[in-house]
């Protein structure tokens, strides 16, 4: 669903975060944010994200990669992953404006429950959440 609230992520930012966290970058990689998705960083990623970036475009960029890595271990969260992802919700939540085109792609609506990112459902779940916003 295109709205005012779409975007995407900005390769400056990618290449700029790529630097900051020790990770692989290309100008030619498609998809940075699930090439380079660590789900043992999640943590550091979300520290990162709180406590060093301030531009929408890294927090945006930022954000699809902690998604992304969340997804690869989704839904198997033991009780350290499921506090961070309380972490993650709040700030999805939060900031719902800026993150509005990650909750839509990784909720993958247009799909059945059976047929979607692992991370899915979790982001449903943040849907509703904030969808009266919109």
């Amino acid at each position: 669903m295109e709205n005012q609230y779409t975007r995407y992520p900005s390769g400056i930012s990618e290449e700029k975060l790529s630097k900051a966290l020790g990770l692989y970058w290309n100008n030619d990689t498609q998809d940075w944010d699930l090439v380079v998705s660590d789900a043992n960083r999640i943590e550091e990623f979300l520290k990162f994200y709180l406590e060093k970036l301030k531009d929408d475009d890294d927090k945006f960029t930022l954000m699809g990669l902690i998604i992304s890595s969340f997804d690869d271990i989704a839904p198997n969260f033991d009780k350290d992953t499921s506090k961070l992802w309380d972490v993650c919700r709040t700030i999805l939540v939060k900031e719902c404006y800026l993150h509005y085109s990650t909750i839509m792609y990784w909720s993958l609506f247009e799909n059945e429950p059976d047929n979607t990112f692992p991370i899915s459902l979790l982001m449903r779940e943040v849907w509703e959440e904030v969808k009266l916003n919109f």
